[in-house]
């Protein structure tokens, strides 16, 4: 019951936390490098991080695609999360 392209997504810009936008995966990564060692990418993307709080084992890239993102909301640098019910939630 893992998380798949196709699943449905929640998405909540930090900056109008009241508004559910909706969403569908696209594509999952397999991870991230990790900034603390090594010298190459080894096909990984580098992310830089931005939450220290997350571990960097925990950390991978998932795209979502937004349906009628609202242009005054997603603007660079803004933040937003993302949720992925499971599926019997639905």
């Amino acid at each position: 019951m893992g998380m798949r392209p196709g699943m449905a997504a929640e998405v909540y810009v930090m900056s109008a936390p009241g508004k559910r936008l909706a969403g569908t995966v696209q594509s999952i990564g397999f991870g991230v490098f990790p900034e603390e060692g090594g010298s190459s990418a080894n096909g990984l993307p580098k992310v830089p991080r931005s939450i220290n709080w997350v571990r960097v084992a925990q950390r991978f890239p998932v795209r979502i695609r937004v349906e009628d993102p609202p242009a005054e909301l997603f603007r660079i640098g803004a933040s937003a999360v993302a949720l992925i019910p499971p599926e019997r939630q639905r």
